[in-house]
């Protein structure tokens, strides 16, 4: 069995925040209100550029210093207007048939580099204000609340007998303190090793995915290595498997206990957690709480009361302080990472090239320089031949991947 000392939190926080955004009145209660109508023109304009381009449109709005593009399209339901950058994605609406006129998904790269929840959302409160130019109201939608860990071998672990979740009744909440069943809902392998472990549907008010995030870093998400440097921070040793307990919530549930506007959030994260994981020593009865927990097996017929194993007791601490952000080493890591992925892409391609060129390209001791020289003519008249400009091509590419800071350093 796992001793507690040997499992170790390297990290905690918010890993994704959905709001949504109404007009509000002079008592700052949210209200329902139609989009100003220059505002509704001048965004209907710009993705009419954007069809018309078949590509992103840039407009005049910027966050944190990059430059949000219009989509060429809106997406299901009364999303007309979709406007993106790195940190944030924008949901627009006419404001007809709801009070929702916007809603926000902030980046897992965002929330990451923000000292403190509390400060995302004020970063992005400011941006709302401006791009309305209105009283606005802000409501939390969805949040993803995780923690990862080291020394829990989850895959090992006697899975199927020893998770333990509360029977989910209206918006997630416990339908009987006796209905608890046992095991997750879905496994998923990799490399036929147990990868990820699903508690309730994503469409559920509440549900939880326990994943070995190490290996989703390697496998589909190299940009996101910057988690390394998090990890080391909290003395990850660069070896071990670092899994992630992640409860995800949504609006219906986060109505049912309360948690409207965006400012309640961060205090109550200490809360929300407990309620999802339990908390150690158990509630005031001193019995075994939270949504889903990790148990160790007794004889005892009622399994409520079988004890919390030492390596979810972890788990429950996770949120008892807070995890400082990483601030501008997130990009700077997620850059290093695009220029590798960039150069192996590149080298790729050239060496293809060179193969169906033939002739010099393709001899045995073929020089990268003598298919860069080769490059440099040939990609000359290529963009002749397209009325292109590197120059330009090359501006509007920093427009789309990198700040107004990066540009100009």
């Amino acid at each position: 069995m796992l001793k507690g000392h040997q499992v170790k939190l390297v990290g905690r926080g918010v890993d994704t925040l959905v709001l949504n955004v109404c007009h509000a009145n002079s008592s700052g209660s949210p209200v329902k209100e139609e989009l100003d109508i220059a505002l509704q023109d001048e965004l209907e304009r710009l993705q009419a550029d954007a069809r018309e381009d078949e590509a992103p449109r840039q407009t005049r709005w910027a966050f944190q210093g990059f430059t949000l593009f219009m989509q060429e399209r809106g997406s299901r339901g009364p999303w007309k207007w979709i406007l993106r950058c790195p940190l944030l994605s924008v949901a627009v609406s006419r404001g007809r048939l709801s009070r929702v006129i916007a809603q926000v998904r902030l980046s897992s790269e965002f929330l990451w580099s923000c000292e403190t929840i509390s400060d995302a959302l004020t970063l992005v409160s400011l941006f709302l204000h401006g791009f309305f130019d209105s009283p606005l109201w802000v409501q939390v939608s969805a949040v993803d609340l995780c923690a990862d860990l080291v020394g829990w071998d989850v895959a090992s672990c006697p899975w199927q007998e020893a998770f333990v979740s509360r029977a989910a009744g209206d918006s997630g909440r416990p339908a009987s303190d006796s209905d608890l069943p046992d095991g997750p809902d879905t496994m998923r392998r990799r490399w036929k090793k147990v990868a990820t472990l699903d508690f309730g549907k994503h469409t559920s008010p509440i549900s939880c995915c326990i994943y070995h995030k190490t290996a989703e870093i390697a496998q589909k998400s190299p940009t996101k290595a910057w988690f390394y440097d998090l990890w080391k921070r909290n003395g990850w040793n660069e070896l071990d498997e670092v899994w992630r307990v992640e409860f995800r919530l949504t609006r219906e549930f986060l109505h049912s206990v309360e948690i409207e506007a965006a400012h309640e959030l961060p205090d109550r994260l200490p809360a929300l957690w407990s309620y999802c994981a339990g908390q150690v020593g158990g509630g005031a009865d001193g019995f075994p709480d939270g949504w889903l927990r990790y148990v160790t097996p007794t004889e005892d017929t009622n399994r409520s009361r079988w004890p919390v194993h030492p390596a979810w007791e972890v788990v429950q601490q996770a949120f008892t302080t807070e995890d400082t952000g990483l601030g501008p080493l997130v990009r700077t890591r997620i850059r290093e990472e695009n220029i590798k992925r960039g150069l192996s892409s590149v080298l790729g391609y050239l060496s293809t090239l060179s193969a169906w060129v033939g002739g010099d390209l393709a001899c045995q001791d073929v020089d990268l320089s003598l298919v860069l020289h080769w490059l440099h003519d040939a990609g000359h008249e290529h963009l002749k031949e397209k009325e292109q400009d590197f120059a330009a091509l090359v501006e509007q590419k920093l427009s789309l991947y990198r700040s107004h800071d990066e540009r100009v350093s």
